[in-house]
């Protein structure tokens, strides 16, 4: 099979297999600061949901407590506000506008993440730095770096990659080469930390812009 490159500055650069579990056809990229490092974050943006967001005045969602509390109500899809409890009710009507939709009988929920991260690419000089960085991201998404050179101990080095998932490519920025492809994450439920995660990656793609 022919490789897919994403649409994406790291177009050309780190490239998968067609057919493999990893897709990132039609993805973009955004760098992001979070957890203490920088990485290129591959994603796909909900262009309906982003469109949505920026008729209503909406940004990213920075409260966990409102993200968590929206995790459990359905999209688009009013329920009943004598289902809700009074503390629920009170983080909801706390939320900026463009996130619920609140009348006399029920609560809906508009709002969905904008984008969808599908993997995490840290650059770094040295080996050891790089698979710490990219680890990071473990809870969320695959994960890989990129360095220079394989160490000495590359069968080793590896396989302690491979045992966390890790993916790895090898040479320059402009044209690295993957020697290890990442692993997606198994058994991956959405939870409030990977919503969070989402509108982190969302903020820095509007401030790219």
């Amino acid at each position: 099979m022919e490789p897919v490159a994403m649409t994406s500055p790291l177009a050309n650069t780190v490239q998968v297999k067609s057919g493999t579990a990893l897709n990132l056809q039609d993805a973009h990229s955004a760098r992001v600061r979070i957890f203490g490092t920088t990485a290129t974050v591959v994603h796909r943006r909900d262009e309906a949901e982003h469109e949505r967001r920026r008729r209503s005045g909406l940004a990213d969602i920075n409260s966990m407590e409102l993200l968590d509390v929206l995790l459990d109500l359905p999209h688009e899809i009013a329920v009943p506000r004598s289902s809700l409890s009074s503390a629920v009710l009170r983080v909801l009507q706390r939320a900026p506008a463009g996130v619920v939709q609140i009348d006399s009988a029920s609560v809906t929920r508009l709002t969905s993440p904008a984008v969808t991260p599908v993997l995490a690419v840290v650059y770094a000089s040295k080996w050891r730095d790089g698979l710490e960085r990219a680890s990071e991201f473990a809870s969320y998404i695959p994960r890989m770096f990129v360095v220079p050179e394989v160490p000495s101990n590359s069968e080793e080095a590896l396989a302690e990659a491979s045992w966390y998932g890790v993916g790895v490519a090898v040479g320059p920025r402009a044209a690295p080469t993957m020697v290890l492809e990442p692993e997606p994450l198994a058994d991956w439920q959405p939870t409030t930390g990977w919503w969070w995660f989402c509108e982190q990656v969302y903020r820095h793609t509007v401030d790219q812009v």
